[in-house]
């Protein structure tokens, strides 16, 4: 939270105690902070959307705000401020919108000064967020991109992460590599429904939304991850036997939890990068260093956690799951190939079917070039329309 001293009685060799100028509500948290002469910039994420605010002192040394009328349902991020001018320059950019760079300031509307051309008709699509409701009564936000004029239900896939305190705020859909990329763009283009799920463990309301699902209380985040399904299927957006997720990296750990736990609620399951056998995570490139997040398996009270969820041991034979898509990189030097490898074998092993792309290059980003990136894309495309039977 950022706090103020009285400067002045500083020098003057007086005590100066901190003052609070601003505290994050409930809704909130503050990621980023910058100053000019006379203008604190502020810059929260709430209820997952970056918003601005312009905070000056007034004589009587309380703080007074406003907030600065920046496009809703965006990612913001504070680049720099003008000293004397009181000026700020922010970057800002939506589902449907690309990167856009504003200069404001208090007595000013927003100016756009540059922009990343369009890279598609965003008129034809709506962007809104919505709320599920957990297990635990938790509420997780989401975000829904569909054609408008869309009624009835259609098939619909789901993107999620959950972890390392890293928010998945609104990103432009051909610009998106960490979270579905172009496949985003595709899958609504052709009047499915794209979903961005803001999961407990990540950071979209602070360091307690990613307390809240470290080590012991992982589960939180898969129970997040299937109310947003269920609550889609609440909503008339899509209905059971058309509902695919994707996850990448920590992300697959969400996914074949996901996947284990609720075989009856997925029929499309896209695991990039994935974490898989948790048993022997810390033993293989990167993973000795997020124990901190998970737990350490070489432990028997924290593997007696970790072990509840584990998607590769927890595939029981006999259960019909539904048929995974796993793609990795040879080369990755974080999360070893040997995860999406052994789980396609396991599944394969009990009689179950998968997909399954493993890329040279690429390391952990997979895939070498944007040409990579578009043929994976146009590979899962095919994966989904498959599996979920859309058009």
């Amino acid at each position: 939270m950022p706090v103020a001293w009285d400067l002045a009685k500083i020098e003057a060799g007086q005590e100066a105690a901190p003052s609070l100028v601003m505290a994050p509500s409930a809704r909130q948290a503050i990621e980023e902070v910058s100053a000019s002469d006379g203008v604190l910039w502020v810059k929260v994420l709430e209820d997952v959307s970056g918003r601005l605010y312009a905070l000056r002192p007034g004589p009587d040394g309380r703080w007074t705000q406003s907030v600065v009328a920046l496009p809703a349902n965006s990612t913001v991020h504070l680049l720099a401020t003008g000293g004397k001018r009181d000026i700020a320059f922010v970057t800002v950019e939506g589902m449907l919108t690309p990167p856009t760079l504003y200069a404001v300031a208090p007595a000013m509307k927003p100016q756009v000064v540059q922009s990343l051309p369009a890279r598609f008709d965003a008129s034809q699509f709506s962007v809104e967020q919505r709320f599920a409701t957990s297990s635990d009564g938790t509420r997780v936000p989401y975000f829904l991109v569909r054609r408008k004029g869309t009624s009835g239900p259609v098939p619909a896939f789901i993107h999620a992460y959950g972890g390392f305190r890293a928010a998945q705020t609104p990103g432009y859909l051909t610009e998106q590599p960490y979270r579905a990329g172009p496949l985003a763009l595709f899958w609504a283009e052709e009047g499915n429904a794209y979903v961005l799920a803001n999961i407990r463990g990540g950071g979209e309301y602070g360091p307690a939304w990613h307390r809240a699902a470290l080590r012991e209380n992982r589960q939180r985040s898969f129970d997040d991850l299937h109310a947003v399904a269920e609550d889609l299927i609440r909503t008339g957006v899509t209905e059971k036997g058309h509902i695919g997720i994707s996850g990448r990296s920590n992300g697959g750990v969400l996914v074949g939890a996901a996947m284990t736990e609720r075989p009856d609620l997925y029929s499309a399951v896209i695991a990039g990068s994935p974490l898989l056998d948790m048993k022997r995570y810390s033993h293989l490139l990167a993973g000795a260093s997020w124990m901190d997040e998970y737990g350490d398996p070489d432990k028997p009270e924290d593997w007696a956690f970790i072990s509840q969820y584990s998607p590769y041991q927890n595939v029981k034979p006999g259960v019909k799951y539904p048929a995974p898509f796993f793609y990795s990189s040879t080369k990755d030097d974080r999360v070893h190939p040997g995860h999406a490898r052994k789980m396609a074998a396991r599944l394969g092993e009990y009689g179950n079917r998968f997909y399954f792309h493993e890329y040279l290059e690429g390391g952990h980003s997979v895939g070498a070039d944007h040409g990579e990136d578009a043929k994976r894309a146009a590979l899962l495309m095919e994966y989904l329309k498959r599996e979920l039977g859309a058009k």
